[in-house]
C-alpha cells in the first residue's frame, strides 16, 4: 500500500485530518534491529523539524514502530587492479564501489485506540559508497620519500576507508533518507495544507 493510496483512504474516512489545531505529539520507541539507534535518533530528529509534528520521549498521540526488516549490499563500481612494481594492469578486478539499501517497516499507531492508523508499510533508502578493496596493497598504502611503506588511509582525510567502514558511514545517511521519508509520509496522510490533526468525532 503506497503513501499516496492512504492518503486518499485517510483523508475520506474517520481516521484523522489537519485542521489548524496544536501539533500532533509523536513518540518514537527504539527501532527494533536498530543496534546503535542511530535510524530511532535520525526519526526523532526529523519529527523535531517538523511544522506539524511535536517529538516527545513518551506519551505521544502518535506512535512511530520501525522495524529493520533487511539490508542489502551489492558491488557496482570496479576497477582492474595493478601490479605493484610494474603497474601493469592484472587480469583480477576488484571493488570500488558499493550500494548499501535498508528496508524497513512502519506503523504509525495511534495511542487513543492501539490501533495502526499509517500502514504497516515498507520504506527503502540505499546509498552509494566508494572504498578502498582490502585486498588491494596499492589501495591501501604508498612508499613515502625514505622508501617506506605506509598505509593511505591515515593521509586521505576522509576521502579513502576500508570496504567495513565505509559501509558503516554510508548508514548515516540512509537513515536520514529513510527518517524523510517516514515523515513525509506521516504528513502526506493527514492533508498538505501544513495545519496540525485530530480525531473524527
Amino acid at each position: 500500500m503506497k503513501w499516496a493510496f492512504l492518503l486518499t483512504l485517510f483523508l475520506t474516512s474517520c481516521g484523522y485530518y489537519f485542521d489548524g489545531g496544536d501539533k500532533i505529539t509523536v513518540s518514537v520507541p527504539y527501532a527494533i534491529g536498530d543496534d546503535e539507534g542511530e535510524l530511532t535518533g535520525a526519526l526523532a530528529n526529523a519529527i523535531a523539524r517538523t511544522a506539524h509534528f511535536e517529538y516527545v520521549q513518551r506519551g505521544g498521540e502518535w506512535i512511530v514502530n520501525v522495524k529493520v526488516k533487511g539490508t542489502d549490499h551489492d558491488r557496482i563500481g570496479y576497477r582492474y587492479d595493478r601490479d605493484d612494481k610494474s603497474g601493469k594492469l592484472r587480469d583480477n578486478v576488484i571493488g570500488i564501489e558499493n550500494r548499501e539499501t535498508i528496508s524497513v517497516e512502519v506503523c504509525v499507531e495511534s495511542a487513543r485506540t492501539g490501533k495502526c492508523i499509517l500502514g504497516p508499510q515498507i520504506v527503502k533508502a540505499r546509498v552509494d559508497y566508494d572504498y578502498a578493496d582490502p585486498n588491494s596493497l596499492r589501495d591501501l598504502s604508498f612508499i613515502n620519500d625514505t622508501g617506506k611503506r605506509v598505509t593511505s588511509i591515515a593521509f586521505s582525510l576522509g576521502q579513502l576507508d576500508s570496504v567495513g567502514a565505509a559501509g558503516q558511514e554510508a548508514r548515516i545517511p540512509i537513515y536520514e533518507k529513510l527518517a524523510r521519508k517516514i515523515v513525509d509520509g506521516m504528513i502526506a496522510s493527514g492533508g498538505a495544507d501544513g495545519s496540525d490533526c485530530c480525531d473524527c468525532p
